[in-house]
């Protein structure tokens, strides 16, 4: 038996020798990755999918080879490395043929999930590096992890493209980078993964905004947030030329249909009048609704407030002053997120008070024009009076006077 088994194992060991051979040729390093170990509570298919995306990014990256690997958890027994001492993993790397090894774990952090990640260099017995990264629960699909697998790799191994991410001010604009579409922003940033290291021009614009472009330049590996601001295209309300709003009134005797205050203008202004009413209450509730979610969120980041003090053993108290500990990553995700919320819900209130003065001001103009001055007979009210004109830009808005003598 043992005699008929040599062959068998010999060939192997051919084979082996061969292919770190042409590894070796061909300047690409054999590495394998392990099937990642899910721990505390994570989900099994969770550390399957992103033991699949790194293979994947593994394979098709530049300068690595991607041998076949097995699971963390089948290696530890085998080799007996419940500790994953590097001595010990080494030594599975090396039965393995690798020359680089990449392992880790996934467990749950509150209702997120974090990835550590450990790349071993096999024949020093030496961990080079390791990554830790908290992973949204929203985000742990399988085309999420392709997209952070490229970045993983690239901290792991200290080179390769990067990633950005693009925050917006304003919902539904559309993300270019060098001039080609990657996205919509909406609650979440968009990701674009795979950027190339050196200088590149990322734009974002929308229908009614003004276009927004930003330079940066993106070093091998490196994760870049950025955030840029949309602003409304100013728009005026073109002002009535003056001989079309000053006229003289005739003499009497004159044919009461070419009075200057005809029943169609009376009309005309009270509807113009009502339109306003509903413009300005509607402007006004929506200003309050924006202003109590602001006053909302800021209520949620009390929590997450920090203040340096002597009493705490951290050196850091919350808004109450009792003792708290330093933020984590993803407290400051959260911190973040509802930030960007909070920016975006004043902005909207704001915009909602200006908007809703311009009713209210265009609206009293019309008052007097279809109601108080219906039945003013005076020769003085066609040649003398104020005019009020609504006008909007993009920083206020407001209404335009003119005095007649």
């Amino acid at each position: 038996m043992r005699l008929r088994g040599l062959p068998t194992i010999f060939l192997l060991l051919v084979a082996l020798g061969l292919a770190r051979t042409a590894a070796a040729e061909s300047g690409e390093v054999p590495t394998v990755v392990l099937g990642l170990e899910a721990v505390d509570g994570a989900p099994d298919n969770l550390a399957a999918d992103i033991t699949d995306a790194l293979r994947q990014r593994v394979a098709a990256t530049r300068d690595y080879q991607l041998l076949q690997g097995k699971d963390l958890v089948e290696v530890k027994l085998v080799f007996a490395c419940p500790d994953e001492a590097p001595a010990c993993m080494s030594q599975a790397g090396k039965s393995l043929g690798a020359t680089k090894l990449i392992f880790g774990n996934i467990k749950r952090s509150g209702g997120d999930f974090q990835v550590t990640l450990k790349l071993l260099d096999v024949n020093r017995a030496v961990v080079e590096s390791f990554e830790t990264d908290t992973i949204l629960k929203r985000r742990s699909d399988a085309s999420s992890l392709r997209q952070m697998a490229p970045v993983w790799l690239a901290k792991l191994s200290g080179k390769g493209n990067g990633t950005i991410t693009v925050r917006a001010n304003f919902p539904g604009a559309a993300v270019s980078l060098d001039g080609t579409k990657v996205g919509v922003t909406g609650g979440d940033p968009v990701v674009v993964a795979d950027v190339a290291p050196g200088k590149h021009e990322v734009a974002v614009e929308k229908s009614g905004y003004t276009t927004t472009k930003q330079e940066f330049t993106l070093a091998a590996g490196q994760s870049l947030p950025l955030t840029l601001s949309l602003s409304p295209v100013s728009v005026e309300v073109p002002k009535p030329e003056p001989s079309a709003s000053v006229q003289q009134r005739p003499p009497s005797g004159d044919s009461p249909a070419d009075q200057p205050d005809s029943g169609g203008s009376h009309t005309l202004s009270r509807t113009g009048f009502w339109v306003a009413v509903v413009g300005t209450l509607a402007s006004a509730g929506l200003a309050v609704k924006f202003g109590l979610d602001v006053r909302d969120i800021n209520s949620q980041l009390d929590q997450y407030r920090r203040f340096s003090c002597t009493t705490s053993a951290t050196g850091l108290c919350d808004s109450h002053g009792a003792s708290a500990q330093p933020l984590t990553l993803a407290d400051k995700n959260s911190v973040a997120s509802k930030t960007d919320q909070g920016d975006r819900d004043q902005t909207l209130q704001w915009v909602f008070v200006g908007v809703g003065g311009a009713f209210a001001l265009a609206g009293g103009y019309l008052l007097y024009k279809g109601y108080l001055a219906s039945d003013s007979g005076s020769s003085s009210a066609s040649n003398h009076g104020l005019r009020l004109f609504p006008t909007a830009t993009a920083s206020a808005a407001g209404v335009a006077a003119e005095f007649d003598f």
